[in-house]
């Protein structure tokens, strides 16, 4: 069998020279190579243009996201093995004829690798969908690679890194679903429409990749937290059953969001519900396809909104979101410092005292009068002036602390103000952007239907 490599490059100049000198190093009689450059900006196309003409190179005009970049590249291939690569992977010698032989079993519909981490690691040993939230796991992440992994198995899913599928299960289950866009979960998704189609995902052990982990994107920050979010969000409401979801999903998505404290992350989220909304009528069709074809789809559609909404109002919550509270009220020091103020304000003369046996108390008493002869008629209206001044100040604080915690509390409450409505607009302008979508669309579709008028 032809095998077609789909390799997905955006601005990975750094790693695809290695990336695909192993590639084009693998002992298969017959195999080709396609690189899809994503939009890169490092001249990563003019790279393998230059350096790799056997290889089939691919153009996008802009960054398509993971699944349509490699989509292109799907459908420009001709082999009857299909593979995707990450841009950052170099592969062992053996790789491709492991996971070509695996694929010969009719069962299986989607085969993944062996993925090692640079210092030998283990990364992926198969994925594992672990709880009602949707949360995965790689199989054997971090442990040493002893052989203890190293049987062909089933699997959840496996990491679309390094997977392979034939072009036979890819007529039955379709393209990746680039509404995952622009990553994250499309992997799981499409293992889970293979299983659903009656297919095997497995591991195999045998076909090794080293990979170097999230090059192609930037973690922690808010845009990459509704990324994920939205993808694994999609991925439950595409593949979990209504049941499941109420369930065991709204009780476990619930605590979670109510353990979250205020902060980017329940922006995300707020972020990826929205998307999950938009998405509904798409999510729907699907599931009345592919997973409860029985269920009435009105039931269906207003029981996932009815979920999508309620689940999207814990996230807008003031109580988890934005709760106005001055730091005064947590600070200690403040507090300590001001009790001390109070203990201290006034300055007491010090007594004098001698530990020197028998003539001690007469040394003290000499002390004493010394000080009150020589410095006590000058330093003592300074004192008072500090007694007063001390006196003053500790009088002050105390009155001007509710000031401060209101002071406090008001800049809170404007700085909470100004994210609430950015958050708005930045919903509303994902709504509208979606509208003038189906606006266009909806014109294009009555173009079509007036010019098919016409013809009849």
């Amino acid at each position: 069998m032809k095998a077609s490599i789909v390799l997905l490059a955006w601005n990975g100049r750094a790693y695809l020279g290695d990336c695909l000198d192993a590639v084009l190093a693998q002992d298969y009689p017959d195999f080709e190579v396609l690189v899809v450059d994503n939009g890169s900006t490092d001249g990563s196309a003019d790279f393998v243009a230059a350096q790799y003409p056997q290889v089939r190179l691919i153009r996008n005009a802009h960054n398509l996201g993971f699944a349509a970049g490699n989509n292109v590249g799907l459908r420009a291939a001709t082999g009857d093995v299909l593979v995707l690569l990450n841009q950052d992977t170099v592969v062992q010698p053996g790789w491709l004829v492991a996971l070509a032989e695996v694929l010969q079993d009719s069962t299986v519909g989607i085969v993944g690798c062996k993925l090692l981490y640079p210092d030998g690691t283990i990364q992926h040993a198969g994925g594992r969908i672990v709880d009602a939230r949707g949360s995965t796991r790689h199989i054997g992440r971090d442990e040493v690679d002893a052989g203890q992994y190293d049987v062909v198995q089933d699997a959840d899913f496996v990491t679309g890194a390094a997977l392979a599928l034939t072009r036979a299960t890819l007529t039955r289950i379709g393209f990746l679903d680039e509404g995952f866009a622009p990553a994250y979960y499309e992997d799981a998704d499409w293992c889970y429409r293979a299983r659903e189609a009656g297919l095997r995902v497995v591991y195999c052990p045998q076909a090794v990749v080293t990979h170097y982990e999230s090059v192609s994107s930037e973690t922690g920050s808010r845009v990459h937290q509704a990324v994920f979010h939205g993808g694994r969000l999609r991925f439950l409401f595409k593949h979990q059953k209504l049941d499941d979801l109420w369930a065991a999903f709204v009780p476990a998505e619930s605590r979670g969001l109510r353990n979250l404290g205020p902060g980017g992350e329940l922006e995300a989220l707020r972020q990826a519900w929205v998307s999950v909304l938009l998405a509904l009528p798409d999510i729907v069709q699907f599931r009345l396809r592919y997973v409860e074809p029985d269920v009435d789809p009105r039931l269906m559609q207003e029981s996932l909104l009815q979920i999508a909404l309620t689940l999207r109002e814990l996230c807008a919550k003031e109580h988890p979101f934005y709760a106005p509270r001055s730091p005064l009220d947590e600070d200690e020091a403040w507090a300590s410092n001001l009790a001390a103020l109070h203990r201290q304000w006034q300055i007491v003369p010090q007594p004098f005292h001698s530990a020197a046996p028998l003539v001690g108390p007469a040394i003290a008493a000499f002390r004493e009068a010394w000080l009150s002869v020589a410095t006590r008629w000058y330093v003592e209206p300074l004192v008072t002036q500090q007694r007063a001044f001390n006196a003053t100040t500790t009088q002050v604080l105390d009155r001007i602390t509710p000031y401060l915690h209101f002071v406090q509390q008001v800049a809170d409450n404007v700085t909470s103000a100004q994210q609430e409505n950015a958050q708005h607009v930045r919903e509303l302008n994902t709504l509208l952007s979606e509208l003038l979508r189906l606006k266009t669309r909806v014109a294009e579709l009555e173009a079509q239907l007036n010019h098919q008028t016409e013809i009849e």
